[in-house]
């Protein structure tokens, strides 16, 4: 049956502020329907304008609610189409309105991840295995996972997992044709184990004097620094004049100038400290830039058996522009962000066994040492003064972000701070 746009738009507005990856969280912003792109029977990409943010809610009409109902339209139940396994697949084969560069194999059953922010994740149980992530918040131009990913899959490195298949819609809008990714399916890596849970664990068994596992994180180190040598090999990599450089190392001073007024007193006993650090960055210089993670810590990595340790979801920070995320940046911002998580796991740690943050000093040097060593075997020693340059600034923003939503977790990043500071 067609459906309504006027309706579909009505039970979308009403439901969204209430999804954790609706980007307007408090606002009260009208939304607008920009195009409803049909998929197959009873099933279409609702493309909803809210704010400055576009919006990709795919949606279906079904007799019955199902696991994730959006509201009732014309006596009929409107669903989110991403935990409907017929849905979901109608919108991952092509049509009219949607490109499909690859192909899925079928699944009868579809399980949606649960808890995630920015997009919707579902596992197909087809053979082999699939994951479809499904981009709630979209941008005209190339989607940076699917470029990433796709690149990585291309030059046949196994430390991703590869891209099966990739779709993008194409609609006009107030008399403007947009274009934008929707959704990337890779393979569903089975049996792995997820590196946050696995490093933190291992921190606090070492915290307890408790027996431990080898993690390898040598190995770790190792994949990182392989993804970048695929990432220079297949989408290049080049040098940074000066002003580029310049602009760079601004940015970091500005953070610094920002954290200070926003830590609310948090970082004033590092005061002379910070400002010795600011000088310092005179003497930064960003040299090679190239495409990377962009969002790198122990979240996006698994590790399976066998096969070692993976990286995923290179769609760099979610919060920042499109345009910003397909920048090619320096490697040492990838090295610097998964140090920082080392540091976040021995904090985290060090709080639920109830000792001093720096307590865990001893582990996070042993942990920093074996992922630099892996990494350093690939690609090198890459630039320290950057690295500690980055390291400082990820820290200085993560004392504002816990002042402001976790002030038991402020210990964590400032501990780093006076170290990396001393």
């Amino acid at each position: 049956m067609p459906l309504d746009p006027d309706a579909v738009l009505a039970a979308i507005a009403e439901w969204a502020p209430g999804r954790r990856w609706y980007p307007l969280k408090g606002g009260d912003e009208t939304l607008t329907l920009e195009a409803l792109l049909p998929v197959g029977d009873d099933t279409a990409v609702a493309i909803v304008r809210a704010g400055a943010a576009t919006l990709q809610v795919p949606v279906a009409v079904r007799d019955e609610p199902g696991d994730a109902p959006i509201g009732v339209v014309d006596g009929r139940w409107l669903v989110d189409a991403t935990h409907d396994a017929e849905a979901l697949q109608a919108m991952l084969r092509p049509s009219a309105s949607i490109a499909v560069d690859g192909s899925v194999p079928h699944a009868p059953t579809v399980r949606v991840i649960a808890g995630e922010q920015s997009n919707t994740s579902a596992i197909g149980a087809a053979e082999p295995a699939w994951i479809a992530k499904v981009f709630r918040v979209i941008d005209d131009g190339e989607h940076p996972d699917v470029v990433v990913t796709g690149a990585l899959t291309r030059a046949r490195c196994d430390r991703v997992p590869a891209l099966v298949a990739a779709s993008r819609a194409t609609w006009t809008a107030d008399g403007v044709e947009r274009s934008a990714g929707l959704a990337a399916v890779s393979e569903f890596v089975a049996d792995a184990d997820d590196a946050w849970t696995l490093v933190r664990d291992d921190a606090v068994r070492a915290l307890r004097g408790q027996p431990r596992d080898d993690l390898a994180l040598d190995d770790l180190g190792r994949a990182v620094a392989q993804v970048h040598v695929a990432l220079a090999e297949t989408l290049g990599a080049r040098g940074t004049d000066q002003q580029a450089s310049d602009a760079f190392v601004a940015t970091l001073r500005d953070r610094a100038t920002w954290a200070r007024a926003q830590s609310r007193g948090a970082l004033a006993h590092l005061d002379a400290a910070i400002d010795a650090h600011v000088r310092t960055l005179d003497a930064v210089r960003v040299g090679l830039v190239q495409r990377i993670h962009g969002d790198l810590h122990l979240g996006q990595v698994l590790r399976q058996p066998g096969r070692g340790y993976l990286l995923l979801d290179f769609e760099g920070e979610p919060l920042r522009p499109l345009a910003e995320r397909l920048l090619p940046e320096p490697t040492e911002r990838d090295v610097a962000g998964m140090l920082r998580s080392f540091d976040y796991a021995a904090g985290s740690a060090a709080l639920e066994v109830g000792v001093d943050v720096a307590e865990a000093a001893d582990w996070y040097a042993a942990t920093e040492a074996a992922f630099l060593a892996g990494y350093r075997s690939v690609r090198g020693e890459g630039d320290a003064a950057l690295i500690r340059a980055l390291l400082v600034d990820k820290a200085l923003y993560e004392v504002v972000y816990e002042v402001r939503s976790r002030p038991d977790w402020v210990p964590i990043p400032r501990s780093s701070l006076e170290r990396l500071l001393a």
